[in-house]
């Protein structure tokens, strides 16, 4: 017998699922009635005699709650004089209990079996699959299932907490997107979830993650970002998941260019083929549409046939009714403000509402910025915020001094996760720079107050290994920031002349839009204003010239190391940011630029590259030859040689290659790669792709044939991959066919229960 916690359970769920066990132990239909209707009934059905019977549902934690509550019941019961009446309770109840009840209710409760405790429900439950199944938070949150799911092998994830998991599945609201994400996973082993910003594509992925971990999935692993990661955990002999959350990020593409679109497409193709692994990964429709246009080999492979896309206008409102009342209902809304919130029924103007946004909701109500707004006003702000979604973070950051203000704008212009002791140092960095202008203080004591007014809000953190990290609480909050920052011309220009780390330049500005820049490079960043580019190329150069830190973090595993200033990384970014303002001062960087990409190692060889290709070379031609024979020459990776081939192409500078000792040294490298790279068919699907792009890219008629000779060995020396059919079966989603409006009102009431 299953033991449940049923106190999981909002009111309304909790009536729910005693509607469901009443019709399938006496295989009949039970009416609902909203609450303000029932004078004593929750759940009405007939008998087959005719006779009528009433049930109530109660939820409470304790007997005695309960007995106070069913005492107020006696006379409203009577006056309905049903033939019998029932009552299912969230309690578990002792015989005497029952006996007690049955006394209270006497003659409508004519035997303890009308009384269903606690234990009770979880027999039923244990006895009919189907109603288990449907009401997926009660399976889902059950003791046995979250430990299953903890104790688990995570990697790379440390927020997975069970608290964390508890919080999730409490407002998550199951709907069809979840079904169709379950069958595109059954078919193609992988899943796009897409959508726009705050839908809840995370909240789905992480869901799905669980259940796989609850149904026999032996192995979780978090992507941060990188595909090598996945192919270095990926294990033919384990039941794996993989998860990789905003896999077209900017950064992703910034920083590894096509090889990274290489290495997802060779994981994807591995994974298609292996029933044992799940992968799982979650983007914004719109950059998934750019990186289609703008990345060949992920447009050529089609990998959006396995797309999940959350849509709004796929949410019934019903599934946004839920939505809402999870979050009302989990965040211990005073009575006062619960019944302004029913008040006209006010509810349905927001489930209706065309914004209508998960994240919204999360932001105004479970971070408590209605605790700043009187009971009056509480809905009137929450309407407001569902037409101008911006307002959520507006209200709050006007309430913020100064310190926190530019404290906030200062970590935007940092990029993605910072360590504390970084934006710390900018923070302060920026305050003396700024001191005539702003007056800020920046002393340790104010710094300490204004990171714990920040957090939880604003910003989250995370200890890793020693080293804490920080980042915006959700994206919605970075864009609000960068929104904020683009609107004034005066902030920028603070911003730019205050900058202590170099990435300050390039993380949140790029020129303006008309600009033909690819949407996954700037789709978080602002246009800076005209008016500053004078400054930026002053701050450009005083980095140039200086040797700055860099607040950039890599991923290793589990944990975080902060990495070293680059000339060469931040000339790249820089050109991907201002690809025109660039060429228009290049003449005054050209001493360094040639010296950056003459005399750098093979480990920033493609940001050279990509240097090269941005630099005007008209007139130049012999000193473009120079510089190409010098990489030609020079010792690199075996992933470099697709990049520098397809440079010297687009040059029209191919000829240079001395073919015989250039390909015999390429091709024993390409072999020497395979021996080392190569233990199983994931490391096998990457590096073919890798091989074959070198392949095409050399001149007409040239081979390469003892390497692939070379990988065919290899391959025929490969166990077969499992081809499992081993699919669990997972739980049929079900949608009531009750009327939308009723079932609202009849939810919504419950919220003063």
């Amino acid at each position: 017998m299953p033991n449940y916690n049923l106190n999981v359970l909002q009111p309304a769920e909790f009536e729910d699922l005693a509607r469901d066990l009443i019709q399938k132990q006496f295989g009949v239909f039970v009416e609902s009635f909203t609450t303000g209707r029932d004078s004593g009934i929750d759940l009405r059905f007939a008998t087959i005699n005719g006779g009528k019977s009433i049930v109530q549902a109660k939820r409470y934690k304790d007997y005695s709650s309960l007995l106070s509550n069913l005492k107020g019941e006696v006379d409203k019961v009577r006056r309905i004089n049903p033939d019998n009446y029932y009552v299912v309770t969230s309690v578990g109840l002792t015989p005497r209990n029952k006996d007690d009840i049955k006394e209270l209710f006497a003659p409508y409760i004519k035997d303890t079996t009308q009384i269903l405790g606690s234990n009770d429900i979880n027999n039923l439950l244990g006895n009919f699959d189907d109603v288990e199944k449907k009401h997926y938070k009660l399976w889902l949150t059950s003791t046995n299932i979250l430990q299953s799911i903890i104790n688990k092998e995570v990697i790379n994830w440390s927020d997975f907490e069970l608290q964390h998991i508890k919080q999730q599945i409490a407002t998550y609201v199951p709907n069809k997107s979840l079904e169709q994400a379950r069958n595109i996973l059954s078919q193609y082993n992988y899943v796009i979830i897409s959508g726009i910003p705050g839908i809840g594509k995370t909240t789905l992925a992480n869901i799905l993650l669980y259940d796989y971990l609850a149904h026999g999935y032996e192995e979780f692993v978090n992507i941060p970002g990188d595909m090598d990661n996945a192919s270095k955990l990926y294990d033919p002999h384990k039941k794996q998941v993989f998860f990789f959350d905003d896999f077209l990020g900017a950064n992703v593409f910034e920083d590894n260019g096509s090889g990274f679109a290489q290495k997802l497409i060779s994981f994807i193709r591995v994974v298609k083929k292996d029933n044992s692994k799940k992968f799982i990964l979650t983007t914004r429709e719109y950059i998934l549409r750019d990186a289609n246009i703008h990345y060949e080999k992920i447009r050529n492979e089609n990998i959006e046939l396995a797309k999940c896309v959350l849509d709004i206008g796929s949410y019934t409102k019903t599934v946004r009714a839920k939505i809402l009342y999870n979050h009302i209902a989990n965040a211990d809304l005073p009575k006062e403000y619960i019944s302004e919130f029913l008040k006209d029924k006010g509810y349905r103007w927001i489930i209706g509402h065309r914004n209508f946004n998960p994240r919204v909701i999360e932001t105004y109500i479970d971070k408590q910025l209605w605790i700043q707004v009187p009971v009056s006003e509480f809905m009137n702000r929450f309407k407001e915020f569902f037409s101008n979604p911006h307002m959520v973070w507006e209200m709050a950051f006007e309430n913020l001094k100064p310190e926190s203000q530019y404290a906030l704008m200062v970590l935007a212009s940092m990029g993605g996760e910072v360590s504390i002791e970084s934006w710390n140092k900018a923070y302060s960095h920026f305050g003396k720079l700024t001191s005539d202008q702003l007056q800020l203080k920046y002393d340790d004591i104010t710094w300490n107050k204004t990171v714990k007014i920040l957090h939880d809000c604003f910003i989250r953190t995370g200890r890793y290994q020693g080293l804490i990290v920080v980042t915006f609480h959700n994206p919605s909050v970075r864009d609000f920031i960068a929104n904020y920052i683009e609107k004034s011309a005066y902030t920028q220009r603070l911003l730019l002349e205050g900058a202590f780390y170099p990435e300050q330049l390039t993380s949140l500005y790029d020129e303006f839009l008309s600009q033909n820049m690819p949407e996954i490079f700037r789709s978080n960043n602002i246009s800076l204003s005209d008016s500053n580019l004078e400054i930026l190329r002053a701050k450009l150069i005083e980095f140039l010239s200086n040797n700055p830190e860099s607040c950039k973090l890599s991923r290793t595993g589990i944990s975080f190391i902060k990495n070293s200033y680059s000339k060469t990384a931040f000339l790249k970014s820089f050109s991907d940011r201002f690809p025109s303002y660039f060429k228009k001062i290049q003449n005054q960087l050209l001493s360094i630029l040639l010296t950056q990409i003459t005399e750098g190692n093979n480990t920033d060889f493609f940001q050279r590259i990509q240097l090269i290709k941005r630099m005007n070379w008209s007139n130049r031609e012999t000193e473009l030859r120079d510089v190409l024979n010098l990489l030609i020459n020079e010792d690199k990776d075996i992933d470099d040689y697709p990049e520098l081939l397809k440079l010297l192409h687009e040059t029209g500078n191919i000829d240079l290659i001395d073919k015989t000792p250039f390909l015999e040294k390429m091709e024993e490298e390409m072999i020497v790669d395979m021996d080392t790279m190569i233990n199983g068919f994931a490391d096998y699907e990457e590096r073919e792709e890798l091989y074959l792009e070198i392949e095409k890219r050399l001149p007409d008629g040239v081979a390469l044939s003892r390497a692939f000779s070379r990988l065919q060995e290899i391959r025929d020396s490969l166990e077969d991959i499992p081809d499992e059919n081993d699919e669990d079966s997972y739980r049929e989603s079900s949608y009531d066919n009750e009327q939308e409006d009723f079932i609202i009102d009849r939810l919504m009431d419950s919220l003063l229960q």
